[in-house]
This record gives structure tokens, sequence and C-alpha cells, in this order.
């Protein structure tokens, strides 16, 4: 239960209080002037700080009434300087991208290293993806893949972060349970337009494994979409019964997917809007939080060809809402341990009030007596105060607020019995109640038994704007992963 902020302040106003009764009771050697003259000053302190404590509360309070509370704000703080050296050779690497487009994303996973690249396969692979480059995109996916499925605990950057002296951002990125699982669902896409449906229902039932891998159980198990894929798959794989069986855990997880067949063999997918994003909140930052972004919602209706026949899927259904997936987690267990650090720091923090204020006192009493026991005092409260300061101020607690910024808020879907004969459509969307131009969407599977359809109402490229400052990477396995990057995309 959170404490109410006139305790707090009055704890803060008493610790000069505590101190002296703290010294009386060790028997400090000193005079009666010395000891009256040393509460004297303890009272005037206490007073004052009492004072000043009822001022700044009432102030704030005012402030509070007159201003609205403001939306919270990703702050990333001051990112390490890239030398100059690896940028050229970032540079020169990323130039040798055959697709314009993707040389930001390759120069960055380059420079990042090896902390940040589960992160940027994922990015460079979502790009690709929505660009049409498969080769690319399942190269970077399954790259982003292995990542996740590295055994995290036994990971050396992951123990640091543990320290109450490392910054959580140093450990290699993962990403939370609803980033991996999306992952992993991309990969699924990949492998279904090179026509594996077999490998396609491995990496879906992998994304829905990935969902169970929370810490607060009662959310696990509810992102529908991937099992619902799995079944999908299994459908395209010639296994009708599997399929069904699927859709069963789908609607298991979403009651939605009742009235939604698998066996069909049209598949439309439409991404929409944006996942929400991560910024750290408490006091020292400490506190893993999600915030919706500033958007207008937007619903699928139609998906069309523009051709006489008209629209061929004109039933939509909520397939995945990856904002509740984000926001729905429960507490990690790396959230404990920011809690954790959250208080040493206050309590470092606090040991160095209590200190200093001792050291202050003591040195003030010794300039008007003349003691040496007072002017000791007052060195030693001083140096611990410092001390205690210097612990306070090196404590990383700050939550780590690395995110895939690509991600949709809304996943559509919509299904056919009727097979299309063009490699492109439109799926036309619903925002505020108005209808808005229709957004093209791509075939990226076109079987014998399956097609599908799958397009995204903002480019993954656009949203690279929000991906923070690029930090270069100090992990030792950072060289050897930019020659493999060099001899994996020399062209």
């Amino acid at each position: 239960m959170q404490k109410p902020p006139f305790l707090s302040t009055l704890r803060r106003a008493l610790r000069p209080a505590a101190c002296a009764a703290a010294l009386a009771l060790c028997g400090l050697p000193a005079h009666a002037q010395f000891g009256a003259l040393f509460q004297n000053i303890i009272q005037q302190q206490t007073q004052q700080a009492m004072q000043q404590q009822a001022t700044q509360a009432a102030q704030q309070q005012l402030q509070q009434q007159a201003q609205p509370a403001a939306r919270p704000t990703k702050q990333w703080g001051t990112p390490k300087p890239v030398p100059a050296e690896l940028r050229t050779s970032a540079g020169t690497f990323a130039a040798r991208t055959a697709v314009p487009e993707l040389r930001p994303l390759f120069e960055r996973l380059y420079i990042e290293g090896e902390r940040n690249a589960t992160l940027n396969f994922q990015r460079i692979g979502l790009a690709a993806l929505s660009l049409g480059k498969l080769d690319i995109a399942e190269r970077a996916f399954e790259a982003a893949a292995l990542r996740i499925d590295q055994i995290y605990a036994d990971n050396a950057e992951a123990q640091k972060a543990k320290s109450l002296w490392t910054a959580e951002k140093i450990k290699d990125y993962k990403g939370e349970p609803y980033e991996r699982a999306m992952a992993f669902f991309y990969r699924g896409l990949v492998y279904a337009a090179q026509g594996d449906f077999q490998n396609a229902r491995a990496m879906f039932k992998q994304a829905d494994y990935q969902d169970t891998v929370a810490e607060a159980e009662q959310y696990a198990g509810d992102f529908a979409l991937m099992p619902y894929m799995a079944g999908w798959a299994s459908y395209c794989d010639g296994n009708a019964q599997l399929a069904r069986d699927y859709l069963q855990m789908a609607v298991k997880g979403d009651p939605a997917y009742a009235g939604v067949s698998v066996e069909q063999p049209v598949l439309v997918l439409f991404e929409s809007g944006r996942a929400p994003f991560k910024y750290g909140g408490g006091k020292h930052g400490e506190a893993l939080k999600w915030q919706p972004h500033d958007m207008p919602a937007q619903t699928a209706r139609a998906a069309c060809t523009g051709h006489d026949t008209g629209c061929f899927a004109t039933r939509f259904v909520k397939g995945a809402d990856v904002g509740y997936q984000a926001t729905t987690r429960g507490g990690r267990a790396i959230d404990a341990v920011l809690g954790g650090k959250a208080s040493f720091k206050e309590g470092a923090q606090n040991v160095a009030d209590v200190a200093g204020t001792v050291g202050n006192v003591g040195m003030q009493v010794a300039m008007q007596t003349g003691s040496r026991d007072a002017a000791s005092l007052g060195m030693l409260g001083m140096f611990a105060g410092l001390v205690a300061q210097g612990v306070s101020a090196s404590t990383q607690a700050q939550a780590d607020i690395r995110e895939w910024e690509q991600l949709p808020g809304t996943v559509w879907l919509a299904t056919s019995a009727t097979r299309q004969g063009t490699p492109t459509a439109t799926v036309t969307l619903e925002t505020a109640g108005s209808s808005v131009a229709p957004v093209p969407v791509a075939r990226l599977v076109d079987t014998p038994s399956c097609q599908l359809y799958w397009g995204r109402s903002l480019s993954p490229l656009n949203l690279l704007r929000d991906a923070g400052p690029v930090e270069p990477g100090e992990h030792a396995r950072d060289p050897a992963l930019r020659q493999e990057l060099e001899a994996s995309y020399a062209g």
C-alpha cells in the first residue's frame, strides 16, 4: 500500500531528530553544554525542514490541481557515442545491402551488436516482409528466433542486469512474451509463403508457447491467433482433423473464433494501429509500464480485388489484440529485482541525508564550542554521507524500455471460399465510423491448397523513428557477429 505524501514528508523532517536520539543512545563523549547545543540545532533544523516540506507539498498540490495529468512519455537517457571507426565500418557494410530501404536497419544492427541483435533482426524481418523480400525476412526472423530460444538464465549479460549497479538494458534483448510470440508468428508466415506448412505450423505453435511463458499464469494461453494459424497451416497441409483441433484451442482462448472457419482456401490478415509503447514509471523509472498511442480506432470491413467479382471477404473478426497481450502480462521476475533496486537506492539516499545532517550539525557545534568530539562526529557524518550518496547515485534501477515499435495494435482476420487470381487486393478500413481509402494487401501464399493475403495500415519502415538512439554494443560476441553479418549479407 502506498504511503500518504504527508507521512513521507514527516519522515524526512524527523530524520535529524532521529539522529540526535541515536547519538544520545550511543553515549558519545560530550559535556552538557555540547549536548544541549547539539539538541538545539537539531530542533531548529527539524522545524525549518517541516516548514519547507509543508510549503513544497502545498505548492505541488496546487500545481496538480491547476494542470491535467501529463501523458507518459518515453525517456531514453543519454546514449554512449558511436566511435567514428565503427560508424564508418557499419556504413560500408550497410551499403552492400541490395535493398536501399533496409540499409539504415542493417547499419544499426552492425553498430549495436549482440545486445540488440534480436530486436534489430525482428525490425529487419518485418520491414523486409512488407517489401516482399522473403529471402531477407527469412534470414532475419530465423536469427531472431534462434536467439530467443537460447537459455536466457545462463546469459552472462542477463545476470549482470540483476546487479545493483547495472541497468537492465545491458542484457541481451529478448522482448516481452507478446513480442517473442509475434517474432515466431512472422517466421511462420515466411514458411507459409514458401509453401512449407509443416514448419509454419511449428512456428505458430512456438508463438503460442511464447505467450504461455508468462509470470502471471492467468493471462497465459489467450493469444488465440496462434493456435488458429497452426490450424490453418494444418488445413493447408492436408490435415483437416488437426486443423479443427487447433480451432477448438483458439475458441477456448477467444470465443470470437467460434464463428470463423479454419477450412477455407483463402485467408486475409490485416494489421492496423500500433501496440502500446513501453516507458519507465516510478520515482526512478523502475516500473515497466505501457501507454497506448494516441491513434483513432480502425476496423477492417472488406477485402476486394476491384474486379467484377467485387469483394471476396466481407466479414473480418479481431484475430488478435496485441495491445491487450502487451498490457495483461502480470509482474515479471525482473520487475521484482528492479523494485528491490529502487528500494535500495531510496534507502541509500536516506542514509546519505541522515549522515549529512549529523555531519553538518557536528561541524556547527564544533565551531561554537571548540569540541574535538563534535568535530570528529561532523567529519565522520560528512564522509558517511558522501559514501552513501555515491552508492545511491550508482544504483541503476531503470526498467528496460527497448521495444519492437513496429508491432501492430490489432490483427484482423477474414476467410473466403473463392480463390483469387490477382497477386494484390485491398482492404477497406473504417476509422471513427467513416470509411477511408482502401489499403493494399499482397498475396504471400499461393499454393494449390491455400492463399494468404497480408497487409498493414502503417509501414514498418515509417515507425523506426521511435526506435530510440543508436548505441554501440559492448558484448564479447560483437566482433564475431559483425564477421557473420559481413559474410551472410554480402549483397
